[in-house]
């Protein structure tokens, strides 16, 4: 018997050793691109959302006509 057999498991550890960080890798990978998506929209529905922002706010009076007009040159 060897001093070291505990830490190796008679060869059951080694192969968790590789198996185990490539499976938290994995893990990572895959919950931070399902978390990711939303952040992956078209850039014409930021447009189209940037527009409708601006459309409420000069509803609102929060800005006026020529601020909206910018906005709006800007966004097209």
């Amino acid at each position: 018997m060897y001093v070291h057999d505990w830490m190796y498991g008679n060869g059951f550890f080694m192969p968790w050793v590789i198996v185990f960080p490539i499976l938290l890798v994995f893990v990572f990978l895959m919950l931070k691109r399902s978390s990711g998506s939303c952040s992956n929209q078209h850039p014409i529905n930021k447009v189209d959302e940037a527009l409708e922002i601006a459309r409420k706010r000069f509803a609102k009076g929060e800005i006026d006509e020529e601020t909206f007009e910018k906005i709006k040159q800007k966004l097209s």
